[in-house]
């Protein structure tokens, strides 16, 4: 612990004021008896004594509950869903991050630990707590952790972090419990930014031509991983691609986004729980995703051909692996769009 935490808000609390145990004894194994040394999982009694507004705000968030997990295992696993429930408390829901993990110490994914000797970060500090658990995906597309892929224009060029687009809203949730994190009513859009880009008003004409019909991460992101085989069996196997697929939300208004593919596997959960998922051939496991590696030029918006004709960028029936779900037909694109003469 850092000496200048103790003239600190919450150094001045004192010890015990969040751990618990006994202040006033002078032995450390009297000291330490019945102290908590993750006093923020106790948010409400902890944290919610000076913050309550925002631990009410943030029971109900996806960083919390990780409901999104939830959301989609109850829908694959449907008559099943009681046996297997438990499994996915014990494999996905351990991963939610009470308010410690964020701005005092690194989270459980990342082996925990003090960020800085115990001083309480406001913002937390992307570099630790945001990659800590969003290391994988995110933080390789961002930072350009890929092999022979560059990072983020918006990190290569201005070194925006993670807060720049995800509002605290954002993370500390709004009051509603979403099923998904793409139900949430508050999303980081590219047009908040950059209005001049949006369709109507640009003066790039690839952005009028195709008005709504793109969302933009399919003309500015570069290929991201995309991972096959369960993570809870033998381990994911991670492949780099860029697909478009077609667009499935109806509260989305263009028709193609690029689509990322998830390791979930129809036998995922068969040491466990036999026939685990009789809903799997319902729910693609191609997802709609918005990669963190914007950039200004990339293959496919370099020429009109870069997707006029290209089928490498496609996500196409012929595509499919049949060991996945069926349903993954219903995000492939049935015919790519000709070459321009």
């Amino acid at each position: 612990m850092k000496s200048e935490f103790l003239n600190t808000v919450h150094g001045k609390i004192g010890c015990g004021g969040c751990h618990g145990g006994d202040p006033d004894a002078r032995e450390k194994e009297q000291a330490h008896s019945n102290r908590v040394a993750r006093p923020s999982e106790a948010m409400e009694k902890q944290c919610g004594a000076c913050h309550a507004e925002t631990v009410k705000l943030y029971k109900t968030s996806l960083h919390f509950t990780t409901q999104g997990y939830e959301t989609v295992m109850k829908a694959k696993s449907g008559p099943k869903w009681p046996e297997v429930h438990p499994i996915v408390q014990q494999a996905c829901h351990s991963c939610h991050a009470s308010c410690g993990d964020c701005h005092v110490r690194w989270p459980k994914p990342a082996g925990g630990g003090l960020l800085n000797g115990h001083l309480f970060a406001k913002k937390p500090p992307a570099a630790s707590t945001c990659n800590g658990c969003h290391s994988g995906r995110v933080s390789a597309e961002y930072f350009g952790w890929n092999p022979g892929l560059p990072a983020d224009v918006h990190w290569s060029k201005v070194k925006m972090d993670c807060m720049a687009c995800h509002q605290v809203k954002d993370l500390h949730g709004d009051g509603t419990p979403y099923p998904y994190r793409l139900d949430r009513a508050s999303q980081p859009r590219c047009v908040d930014c950059h209005p001049k880009a949006a369709p109507g008003k640009s003066d790039i004409v690839a952005h009028n031509v195709h008005r709504d019909n793109l969302e933009c991460h399919v003309c500015h992101s570069v290929k991201y991983n995309n991972c096959y085989g369960c993570h809870l069996g033998k381990g994911a196997e991670p492949e780099l691609d860029l697909r478009i697929g077609l667009n499935l939300r109806k509260d989305r208004t263009y028709a193609y986004n690029l689509v990322r593919h998830v390791p979930t596997t129809r036998e995922m959960l068969a040491s466990k729980v036999a026939d685990a998922l009789p809903n799997y051939d319902n729910f693609p496991t191609w997802l709609a995703t918005y990669p963190h590696n914007i950039q200004r030029v990339t293959p496919q918006n370099k020429t009109c051909d870069g997707c006029h004709g290209n089928a490498s960028v496609f996500l196409l029936k012929e595509n499919l692996d049949p060991r996945y779900p069926k349903a993954n037909a219903k995000v492939a694109v049935p015919r790519i769009p000709p070459k321009q003469q």
